[in-house]
């Protein structure tokens, strides 16, 4: 079910310059800081700690851009995962609550800051994000967020029926939005970091699979293929395509596949009446419903299945009856022209988690679906902790040890199909 040809060419990919690839590691080298994983977090990661002034190698197993970050739905939001600001204080604490509650207020500033520090040409449009609510229960749970995040101090404004209405083109009762937000190509994102932290200085080695990790008198001592990398600190930043490479961490996550689809590029006047101004929005239906406009305008959506037999032909024709169903100047149902499909981590809680797996070696992660911005924020601050600048006490997180999820292979395999029961639901609000 997980498993996905990253080879194959995706909407993202076909719409971003080509890039070279970095080689494969050959040999047995040393470095102070080691991070395994070339998506946004460990990408992220290894720029903290260059910052920091240390000498950073990063590891990829395949090559940048080929899992989540490089495949995901690009929308870059400054909110939690279905978690208000006071209930992330009552599960932290207010210490870890406010600062992490302040790093989530600024995560999608960071991502955009890193484009314009890079000169990094991700498509991105920052002009907010909408979360409309179609029923009186979600209503409410709207307002909390956004009476909470603005008592915070987040730039966030209330969107009444006609605004909401208007703004996303579809009939919802109410919403609210976060201006700091937007939309990326999540590709063009991936890969233009990868090629700025290494013109910061960061050792990029792709195609290089960790198969080992040893404790060493320096440090760690990771294992590839063809070769071997000795770090003082080793940050894991590998989240849905977590192994065996260390006992036990993958019982920590669950791995989720979904999919996305785009429409052909629409024409101007459907784009005057559809997500007017051209925000990111993603609703509160329980299945996933999630909307914003590529760089050439097409319309960039997506789902998931619950088998996933024949996913192309029955993903492309679920995603057509839902724009049909919810934007009517479409006019029907649209052709679906791309469809994609990757893999992301969850945990029961959908909250990050910070684990010290043993000294000078950290995991960091698990964004349960909101990781595009987070993921950027985050890893930057992780960086920051295996270079030394931060404590376990000063992270935007506690700093625990691992937590494995009971019954594992159960959790993966309900988590995996309960979207027939959120269709449910939804049907019956």
């Amino acid at each position: 079910m997980f498993e996905v040809d990253w080879r194959t060419p995706h909407l993202w990919r076909k719409t971003t310059a080509a890039r070279k690839t970095s080689p494969a590691l050959i040999g047995d080298i040393e470095t102070d800081v080691l991070v395994v994983g070339g998506g946004f977090t460990g990408l992220a990661s290894a720029l903290g700690a260059r910052d920091s002034g240390t000498d950073v190698v990063l590891l990829e197993g395949n090559e940048i851009g080929s899992a989540a970050s490089g495949r995901n739905n690009g929308l870059v939001i400054s909110h939690h995962s279905k978690a208000s600001p006071s209930e992330f204080d009552k599960a932290f604490g207010r210490t870890h609550g406010d600062r992490f509650n302040a790093l989530v207020a600024s995560a999608a500033d960071v991502a955009f800051g890193l484009m314009q520090r890079f000169g990094i040409d991700a498509h991105q449009v920052q002009e907010g994000w909408i979360q409309p609510a179609h029923t009186e229960a979600t209503c409410a749970r709207a307002r909390q967020f956004h009476d909470e995040w603005r008592a915070f101090g987040a730039h966030v404004s209330w969107l009444d029926r006609d605004e909401v209405t208007r703004r996303v083109g579809s009939p919802y009762r109410a919403g609210w939005m976060v201006h700091n937000s937007g939309h990326i190509n999540p590709f063009a994102m991936t890969v233009g970091l990868a090629d700025a932290v290494e013109r910061e200085g960061v050792h990029i080695f792709e195609n290089t699979r960790a198969v080992r990790i040893e404790r060493v008198e320096r440090g760690w001592r990771v294992y590839s293929t063809g070769g071997s990398v000795t770090a003082g600190e080793v940050i894991l930043a590998t989240n849905a395509l977590t192994d065996d490479l260390w006992p036990g961490l993958k019982r920590t996550l669950i791995p989720m596949k979904v999919f996305q689809a785009a429409t052909e590029p629409l024409s101007d006047g459907i784009k005057a009446q559809i997500l007017v101004g051209n925000p990111a929005v993603s609703d509160m239906h329980n299945d996933l419903r999630y909307f914003h406009y590529d760089c050439d305008g097409r319309l960039v959506s997506g789902a998931t299945h619950t088998f996933w037999h024949d996913e192309d032909r029955r993903g492309r024709a679920k995603v057509a009856r839902m724009l049909a169903r919810t934007f009517k100047a479409l006019g029907g149902e649209p052709p679906i022209a791309e469809y994609w499909s990757g893999t992301f981590a969850v945990v029961p809680d959908l909250k990050p988690h910070l684990y010290r797996l043993a000294p000078g070696l950290v995991f960091g992660g698990l964004y349960s679906g909101r990781g595009v911005a987070l993921s950027m924020a985050l890893g930057q601050e992780m960086g920051r902790w295996a270079a030394g600048r931060r404590t376990d006490a000063e992270m935007p997180l506690p700093v625990t040890a691992m937590r494995p999820i009971a019954f594992h292979p159960v959790a993966v395999q309900v988590a995996n199909r309960m979207h027939a029961w959120n269709r449910l639901k939804d049907r019956r609000a």
